[in-house]
């Protein structure tokens, strides 16, 4: 009974390959690492999210969002590496001013508003072409109006032309300064709909606007 139902769930997640122009067969590469109810959202073009709590806190925890995108890997890196377009894309974010660049890391100067709090801080991107990854971490020596924010975004080919996409925080703490509920609106909202907007950006060929 259990390998017939998994039979099945595999065979309804490979219907969704055909829409987004993938090969119908069982998935490989990124892919594979998900189930067949996580690959049947993916391959119909919808973000999976993911959250696990940080043991030890009532509001911490690590977020990843993941989406395919329909475009090579390059061509992501490339338009997402456009970093100051960010606010033109991203939920909430009224500034992503690139403020210094040096030795392969970018400093991003960002505001977003969430209407009752806005939350400013600068990010320091370390970026690595090879591996299309950029890791982003807080840098405390400018002002900031929270505590932490940590992460990662991952450009992952899947073929020539589709390309798995996650942005995961992994450190996140908003202080007594921002309303916990802002937090928890960041790692269970913000992080899937980013993971969208990205999607939508790079598949205009970076024309699209959240605005």
């Amino acid at each position: 009974m259990v390998r017939t139902r998994r039979l099945l769930e595999a065979a309804v997640a490979l219907f969704f390959l055909i829409p987004l122009g993938i090969s119908a067969q069982a998935p490989k590469g990124p892919l594979a690492r998900f189930t067949p109810e996580q690959q049947k959202i993916l391959l119909a073009g919808e973000p999976v999210f993911e959250y696990k709590k940080t043991a030890g806190t009532s509001d911490q925890g690590q977020g990843q969002a993941m989406i395919v995108i329909n475009a090579g890997a390059d061509e992501c890196f490339k338009i997402f590496r456009r970093l100051d377009e960010q606010r033109e894309y991203f939920p909430r974010k009224t500034r992503s001013e690139a403020i210094k660049e040096e030795g392969g890391r970018v400093w991003l100067r960002n505001e977003f508003d969430f209407y009752v709090a806005k939350v400013e801080y600068t990010s320091v991107y370390t970026i690595d072409p090879a591996a299309r990854r950029f890791d982003f971490e807080m840098d405390k020596s400018y002002p900031h109006s929270i505590n932490e924010s940590a992460g990662y975004f991952l450009f992952e080919p899947i073929d020539a032309t589709h390309t798995l996409f996650t942005y995961a925080a992994t450190r996140l703490d908003t202080g007594a300064k921002v309303p916990a509920f802002v937090q928890q609106y960041i790692t269970s909202r913000d992080l899937p709909a980013q993971a969208v907007n990205v999607k939508k950006r790079i598949e205009s060929g970076g024309k699209w606007k959240d605005k």
